[in-house]
């Protein structure tokens, strides 16, 4: 798998553009990208128009919202992902999930929706000039009193701020709760469904977003460039952090003893952030009063519906920072990328526009492909192979200087696994630089003692190994190896 691996990440790619023939079905534009990279891989094509099914509406698109999963997904990070989205090149090539528009036709089988009606949902490969949605998934009746461009922003940030603070955080009228980075896509729809609940909100965010957060309800606005909230008089019954700038340990500190801790967002990465921040939760969340966790949206009709009543009802009205066309996706994905949106990034799509295509590159760039893939089996070799050689190094030591008792080489290699486990463990939990010390030092020691065929230290490393797979086989390893040491298993001489 490996080898096979290995060749894959230095074959080039191959990424033709589409060609209408004629006699060929109608056609119509879409944001397309077949290899990850930086927004230079995007490209403005002709694609099939869609046609729904029995149980489909097909809408015509009028505008989309950018979200940060935009463009994880355009850049195929955090790597880890990759099982999913598709280890080298994307297995959906299309980009985009919130949409606004009319629908222009149903399946035989729809009965919710008609030609004409204004909605508004989530399905991927929004980036187009039409897309099919089944009518029992995301997609809902367009409020009258909202615009396109707003209704096109509600569907992941909405719901993510919508399910955060009913589901996870159980907000309840009257209570405390901090939104951190209100002044985001997520922030800006946080702070007004918990005041559509009755709670009293704090919102923390930059100097310049101040006023905006406080016109759209906040009861309390902090700047973190002058204040810390972590470090303030004041605790909260329900913090739901989109940014994740503050150690969890620092959070507990703003948290009353009962309080929740909902993570939304967190520092971003290449390989596996945000889930060590996410786990640092769930590990501390055992040991603390308060509950830590963190949250994924789920795409559903009734939560849409449940916006779009606030939304008529004027209790909810979606904040959009900056408008771009179809043809310049690109722009507006570096500017989502920089971290400073106000509330949200709209891409609208005038009806018969000729949009030029976005210019593009598709030649991998230095974040993607074979780079990024050669790194990934650095880390495979480090943390699997090298072990391994050096299991079998000192199983050949142990054997010269034991002649005629059984091979050691599980024995080494779990010793060395549990050793990486530990320091792995360590630094997921962001203890500090010292207890990571330590830890190495303190596995370091167990698998010297263990190379010496000590029991303990076996007992030790087999459970600090923190693998119950482990547990099982060593157990049964472990009687073997010991009975052959007894001094019933030592012939006399």
């Amino acid at each position: 798998m490996i080898a096979a691996f290995c060749v894959a990440a230095l074959l080039p790619d191959a990424a033709p553009a589409q060609t209408p023939s004629p006699g060929q079905a109608p056609r119509r534009k879409a944001i397309v990208y077949r290899s990850y990279g930086s927004p230079d891989v995007l490209r403005l094509e002709e694609i099939e128009k869609p046609v729904p099914d029995d149980n489909q509406v097909l809408v015509r698109v009028r505008a989309v919202s950018l979200n940060p999963l935009d463009w994880h997904y355009m850049r195929g990070t955090p790597y880890f992902a990759r099982a999913e989205m598709g280890l080298r090149n994307p297995k959906v090539t299309r980009l985009g999930v919130d949409f606004a528009g009319t629908v222009e036709s149903v399946g035989r089988s729809v009965t919710r929706f008609k030609p004409g009606d204004d909605v508004f949902g989530g399905r991927t490969g929004a980036l187009a000039e039409y897309v099919t949605v089944r009518e029992d998934r995301a997609i809902a009746l367009k409020p009258a009193n909202v615009t396109f461009e707003q209704a096109a922003a509600v569907p992941i940030a909405a719901i993510t701020a919508l399910q955060g603070l009913r589901d996870k955080g159980n907000l309840q009228p009257g209570q405390k709760v901090l939104i951190n980075g209100a002044s985001g896509g997520v922030g800006t729809f946080a702070v007004q469904i918990a005041k559509s609940f009755g709670a009293d909100v704090t919102g923390v965010c930059s100097t310049r977003n101040v006023e905006m957060v406080r016109s759209i309800g906040a009861d309390r606005v902090i700047d973190y460039t002058r204040e810390d909230f972590t470090q303030g008089e004041q605790r909260y019954d329900l913090i739901l952090d989109n940014v994740g700038n503050r150690s969890l340990r620092e959070t507990l500190r703003a948290l009353n003893p009962r309080g929740k801790y909902v993570m939304v967002g967190g520092p971003t990465g290449r390989w596996i952030a945000p889930m060590p921040r996410a786990f640092r939760a769930l590990v501390l969340s055992r040991f603390v009063t308060q509950d830590m966790s963190m949250m994924l949206a789920e795409l559903n009709q009734n939560d849409l519906n449940v916006l779009r009543d606030l939304m008529q009802a004027g209790k909810v009205k979606p904040v959009v920072d900056r408008r771009y066309r179809l043809s310049d996706v690109s722009e507006a994905l570096r500017y989502l990328e920089q971290g400073h949106a106000r509330g949200k990034v709209v891409v609208t799509l005038e009806p018969g526009s000729d949009a030029t295509p976005v210019r593009a590159s598709l030649p991998a760039n230095p974040e993607s492909a074979a780079g990024s893939d050669l790194v990934v089996l650095a880390l495979v070799a480090l943390a699997v192979l090298l072990p391994i050689v050096a299991a079998l190094a000192l199983n050949r030591r142990f054997q010269r200087r034991n002649r005629g008792k059984r091979p050691y080489r599980w024995g080494y290699y779990v010793a060395i696994q549990s050793f990486i486990a530990g320091l792995g463990l360590a630094a997921l939990v962001e203890p500090g630089a010292g207890v990571v010390i330590v830890c190495g030092v303190v596995y370091a020691v167990l698998a010297w003692f263990f190379a010496l065929r000590h029991h303990w230290a076996w007992i030790a490393l087999t459970i600090l190994s923190l693998n119950p797979v482990a547990w099982i086989i060593n157990f049964i390893y472990l009687r073997k190896r010991w009975a052959e040491d007894s001094p019933a298993a030592t012939p006399t001489l």
